[in-house]
């Protein structure tokens, strides 16, 4: 919103000056404010340009964000209904396809290229045959149609297959070309590129990070110069996923020659990567630890041409449409971290030996080993079999309370990433929203790798041997060969990376926390009411009229927080009386936190965004939130009246509410939430129940590394 640097003293004698009366709320009124609040040059052109480019993203999508309604107005409880999966005849066909033949490949190592570090070409080959790529475009468009509710439980299934087969569908369909091809496209660009990629002969990617370039876009650098009718785009991106050589790239630009002023001067350009390096084009692989299997690279372009016609969108909304990408890909990372988290619970409850004899792959060295007392663990794995004091470590309180959390937290991130695709699908862009799957997923994923690896102990650092000796293999060195009879594997210790990495990526989670939840909680309370407080300040004004609108809303919002009744349950489907006073509370705890930010911004004034710590992560009204919504987003799952006293999913739904209820206190946890996730926890560990069964049971694990019971196979 800053388009000039000019001393507020000189900008009176120029031609933008700041308007007067009823129209001086324009586009310069934050950046005004901002500097009145004491913010250097380069950080209001930055927060401004950001600013400018969330509203103009809102602006593309229809309806209000229902977070932000629940905080300060009524709400329809069913606008946080993630829906059911319910896929067309045709979409359903192509994901039932292309799982089996993703499975058969799987189960024959016919999945990756361990010299190129990719997934087989012909798996590639297969999966287009089968309508893979094509599973979120039109049909018109040679696709399925599918909509974007329907993808959260492919996107689980390619996890638990293999997690860059998630994050190489994801990049193409939501962040890649598919979705703003979709969103912004002409006919023209449609037509052309879309049956391309559903047929699998483009694959996607985007680029918007630069070096140094990571949580604030606004510093973009890479420039596109319109010359006659094409662009020269110079610069580097950095590092991008799913980038390769003739595939089709969504570049995010700083443009030039459309005279657009600083900060507004953003585009989108479609560009057709070149199928090798030229004198405008060097592209360089990266060597990650991360999406090791997907072609993750920086590039350099030097006034590379790329045909005008290919200028995505209108000038200056690059950025806006980006957010809009963005928020439908972060319902993606929630869906996939909530996955990760049950393959690591899987991994240290279930026995890799017993699931290997069940297909008559081994002797019967595992017959029994999944036996136990009653009361105790009865998985077969490491927390069954591995005793400390005389007793499996799954008895122990502190491992039942680890457990017991991560599925908790894995559930709910679950549903939160539904929820954030079904919203999409629907045309609503609830930026919160989309923040609070990724953080909340991200983190519990993160907290369940940790107290995962604790659970294993030392055998977590330990080279995982079979991925050693098969990619050395693969390189021509013939280790294959030298790999012991019995390599020792090791999928918690070797795969931090994978856990951890989910917590930088689109967004990393404090950027994502302190800054832009607090942008977008309060973007609305700004200008409808500071921002007219603010201009009438700088005019020398009292600002009667707006100050008197501002604590008019203040007044109804902190009233209506005080509403036992708040919230509308018309259209809740299987309601019953604990489901309804589930969802009555996690309102209620909406609309106080409303009322905490209306405090903050009343006793701060134009410095309450500088309060990260009041308004964003830990402990502050964000993670509050975030807890909030995972309680209210599960309860609203429950699909049927339960018995309170055996129904694991209730027991869920309780522990959710309680935390939310603790978090509003400022604490982490009670002993009365720690029993109630230790009962979570002790029924994960038991193979007869309900939460096992449905979660688990089916999750494919590898070796535990150095299994004491085969103590021959390594000594």
């Amino acid at each position: 919103m800053l388009e000039t640097q000019t001393p507020p003293a000189e900008r009176n004698k120029t031609d933008e000056t700041l308007p007067r009366g009823a129209d001086s709320v324009g586009r310069d009124a934050v950046a005004l404010i901002l500097q009145q609040a004491g913010k250097s040059a380069d950080e209001i052109a930055a927060l401004a340009t950001l600013d400018a480019a969330d509203k103009s993203a809102e602006s593309q999508f229809s309806g209000g964000a229902p977070t932000i309604t629940s905080l300060f107005g009524t709400v329809k409880a069913r606008e946080f209904d993630a829906g059911k999966f319910a896929p067309s005849p045709e979409v359903g066909r192509v994901m039932g396809e292309s799982l089996q033949f993703l499975l058969e490949r799987k189960k024959t190592n016919q999945l990756l290229d361990h010299q190129r570090m990719l997934f087989r070409d012909d798996v590639l080959f297969g999966l287009s045959r089968i309508g893979f790529f094509g599973l979120a475009i039109p049909r018109e468009y040679g696709g399925s149609g599918a909509r974007l509710g329907d993808l959260g439980p492919l996107l689980r299934a390619l996890t638990f297959i293999h997690p860059d087969l998630a994050v190489m569908f994801e990049v193409h369909n939501f962040l890649g070309p598919v979705t703003p091809i979709l969103d912004f496209g002409t006919k023209e660009q449609k037509e052309y590129y879309l049956p391309k990629m559903a047929s699998g002969e483009l694959l996607g990617s985007f680029a918007l990070t630069e070096p140094g370039v990571g949580a604030d876009p606004s510093r973009l650098s890479m420039t596109a110069r319109l010359e006659g009718d094409q662009y020269l785009v110079n610069g580097v991106k950095w590092p991008i996923t799913n980038v390769i050589y003739g595939g089709v790239c969504i570049l995010v630009v700083k443009l030039e020659g459309h005279n657009l002023k600083p900060g507004r001067d953003s585009g989108m350009l479609i560009f057709e990567v070149p199928k090798q390096d030229n004198a405008q084009f060097r592209m360089v692989r990266n060597d990650l630890t991360a999406f090791d299997y997907l072609w993750n690279a920086r590039f350099r372009l030097m006034d590379c041409p790329v045909p005008a016609k290919n200028l995505l969108g209108p000038p200056s909304k690059g950025l806006a449409q980006a957010f809009s990408s963005l928020a439908k890909g972060r319902g993606g990372i929630g869906v996939n971290s909530a996955a990760k988290t049950f393959k690591l619970l899987a991994q240290i409850i279930l026995d890799p030996e017993v699931q290997a004899a069940n297909n008559n792959e081994l002797s019967e060295n595992a017959s029994g080993s999944h036996q136990s007392n009653a009361g105790e663990p009865s998985g077969g794995g490491w927390t069954s079999f591995r005793a400390t004091f005389g007793k499996p470590i799954g008895c122990s309180p502190r491992i039942q309370t680890w457990v017991g959390r991560a599925t908790c937290h894995g559930l709910a991130g679950r549903v939160l990433g539904d929820l954030c695709f079904r919203l999409a699908a629907n045309g609503v862009r609830d930026e919160t929203q989309g923040m609070i799957a990724k953080v909340y997923a991200t983190k519990g994923l993160l907290q369940a790798a940790i107290n995962a690896y604790q659970i294993q102990g030392g055998r977590s650092v330990h080279t995982d041997e079979r991925r050693k000796y098969t990619r050395a293999d693969a390189q021509g060195t013939g280790s294959l060969a030298q790999m012991p009879a019995h390599p020792i594997e090791n999928y918690i210790g070797e795969n931090m990376h994978e856990f951890t990495i989910a917590t930088v990526y689109e967004g990393p989670n404090p950027v994502l926390a302190d800054v832009g939840a607090p942008n977008a909680m309060t973007r609305d309370i700004r200008s409808k009411f500071l921002e007219p407080i603010g201009v009438a300040e700088l005019e020398q004004k009292f600002g009667l009229i707006p100050k008197a609108k501002f604590g008019w809303f203040i007044l109804k919002s902190v009233l209506g927080s005080f509403n036992p009744w708040v919230g509308d349950l018309q259209g809740i489907e299987n309601q019953f009386e604990d489901k309804k006073q589930l969802i009555r509370r996690a309102l209620r705890r909406n609309r106080k936190l409303g009322r905490q930010i209306l405090m903050i911004i009343a006793r701060y004034q134009k410095s309450f965004m500088d309060q990260s710590f009041l308004l964003g992560d830990e402990g502050g009204v964000f993670d509050k939130l975030c807890h909030s919504l995972a309680s209210l987003v599960f309860a609203l799952s429950l699909d049927r009246s339960h018995d309170k006293k055996n129904d694991p999913y209730l027991h869920v739904a309780f522990a959710l509410d309680l935390e939310a209820e603790i978090k509003m206190k400022g604490q982490d946890h009670s002993p009365k939430l720690q029993r109630k996730w230790a009962e979570v926890g002790r029924q994960m560990m038991d193979r007869d129940s309900q939460l096992h069964r449905d979660l688990i049971a089916d999750i494919v694990v590898s070796d535990i590394p150095l299994d004491p019971r085969f103590v021959d196979r390594y000594i």
